[in-house]
């Protein structure tokens, strides 16, 4: 057993996910969903659930995927702990098996970025075609200046990989020019460098809230989820 699996196993780590409050993006998306009309989110990489929940409670149907079985089941009991209820599929983040402009948000939170460039673009591009025109997109990341940039084997620039921690995941950390070519299907609406310290460490994350482009002709995204759900 390797990978996010493994790391799942660990109750410590459950413990400690499950005590993370919701990003304050994810609020702010749903805040605004809810003045759009925007009923559908996805949670890329769900883990055990906390803005799966959070959106749930607020009323919104949610999509949560994740690769691992164990985060899946974690997640699944949050949920029924919770009298909660969301739609719960077991994927990986390249696969995305859903139809073309049919979320108004989606949350990526410390997960797309276990890869390297290449594919950390093309799931970009998996999100954006799977957004209506006008969704939005919350996403965190590692910045250039997190505590274990630099750390283990480069694979690529501004990739690395280390067995001192996450069981040898590769990690993408994005600096400001690529986060902003990376999301040039977006208008960016915050973005800021999260900064914070644990186990003697720094830790920054990009915090990103941003809204996929409408092009000529393009539809609302409420009323595209009036046709899907009345």
């Amino acid at each position: 057993m390797t990978g996010w699996e493994k790391l799942w196993q660990d109750p410590e780590m459950v413990k400690m996910w499950e005590g993370f409050p919701p990003l304050p993006e994810v609020i702010a998306m749903a805040d605004r969903l809810e003045a759009e009309g925007g009923k559908q989110v996805l949670d890329i990489g769900c883990g055990t659930g906390r803005h799966t929940l959070y959106l749930a409670a607020r009323g919104f149907v949610v999509t949560a995927t994740d690769n691992s079985p164990k985060a899946i089941s974690v997640c699944r009991e949050n949920l029924e702990k919770a009298g909660l209820r969301a739609r719960l599929v077991e994927c990986d983040m390249t696969e995305l098996p859903f139809a073309e402009g049919y979320f108004d948000g989606v949350v990526a939170a410390h997960v797309i970025h276990h890869t390297k460039r290449a594919t950390l673009e093309q799931v970009i591009g998996l999100i954006t075609a799977r957004l209506a025109p006008g969704g939005l997109f919350v996403w965190a990341t590692p910045t250039t200046r997190h505590r274990h940039y630099g750390h283990g084997i480069e694979l690529e620039p501004n990739t690395w990989v280390s067995l001192e921690h996450d069981d040898g995941i590769p990690h993408h950390y994005c600096t400001d020019q690529e986060v902003r070519e990376l999301l040039a299907d977006y208008e960016i609406e915050t973005m800021y460098e999260h900064e914070y310290v644990r186990d003697g460490g720094t830790y920054t994350h990009w915090r990103i809230l941003a809204r996929k482009k409408r092009v000529a002709g393009d539809r609302a995204p409420a009323l595209q989820n009036r046709e899907r759900t009345d």
